[in-house]
């Protein structure tokens, strides 16, 4: 399925750029990129923002919708789009599943990967709780209309439609990184939030342990949405690892 991409063009004048694809979590939106976005343009890449199928802009089919399913789309999408491959991928939890995953199948896309807050392994009571909000609260708080004020974050959840969350709930509590490693022939710089609930730390260091061109940075007070409380730091994060060679460092949780 063809997926809504926003494109933004790098900065005229610079020339020679890596284009840049970013793709968001669950229940977010392309849009949670903006501050990356901006700093990504101004160093000249071209930036392509997908909104993944019952998210933001892009429709919902209501289809059985597994990894399979997300990385078709994807492939589909940069595909139409015209991305200049290899390109930089920029994922956040389910983005940086799907960007880890499409570069097993397809190296040749891939000039490096940022895989932020990526769940090493999915933590059984983090899909339980989630069941329970989606049966419970997800449906009340909709049709209230309440979340209209909210902040980005929660408000974005509630506007994801119900279908892509409940097939994100079903097809992804089984997923484990920590036993079966990607094995990518691309750097991947790996990210994670010191006290994240979704993608612990702890399986995030283990699965850089086990991928000898990668690296791995934690950010401290950071939860799931480290780029969102931690924005200046992210960036330098981008910065310092967008043209790397060698990828071996690591910050280690203690």
């Amino acid at each position: 399925m063809l997926l809504h991409c926003h494109i933004v063009e790098g900065k005229v004048g610079i020339h020679g750029k890596s284009d840049v694809v970013l793709i968001h979590g669950t229940g977010s939106r392309g849009a949670m990129w903006q501050a990356q976005i901006d700093l990504l343009t101004d160093l000249g890449h071209r930036c392509f923002v997908i909104d993944l199928r019952g998210h933001g802009d892009s429709d919902e089919p209501q289809e059985p919708t597994d990894i399979a399913v997300h990385n078709a789309d994807v492939l589909e999408t940069v595909r139409h789009y015209g991305v200049r491959m290899p390109a930089i991928w920029i994922g956040h939890s389910l983005g940086a599943i799907i960007s880890v995953t499409l570069a097993q199948e397809h190296p040749e896309f891939f000039e490096r990967i940022f895989a932020a807050g990526l769940p090493g392994r999915v933590l059984g009571f983090m899909a339980y709780f989630f069941k329970l909000f989606l049966r419970h609260s997800y449906d009340r708080i909709k049709s209230s209309g309440i979340h209209a004020n909210w902040s980005f974050r929660p408000r974005t959840l509630i506007e994801t439609r119900r279908h892509a969350l409940e097939e994100i709930c079903k097809n992804f509590q089984g997923l484990d990184f920590v036993t079966s490693p990607p094995v990518l022939h691309c750097p991947v710089h790996f990210a994670a939030g010191r006290f994240d609930p979704v993608a612990p730390c702890i399986y995030t260091a283990r699965v850089h342990k086990a991928m000898p061109n990668s690296t791995f940075k934690i950010f401290e007070m950071g939860g799931h949405n480290f780029m969102d409380t931690h924005p200046k730091s992210f960036n330098k994060w981008l910065v310092d690892n967008l043209e790397s060679k060698a990828a071996s460092s690591s910050s280690l949780p203690s």
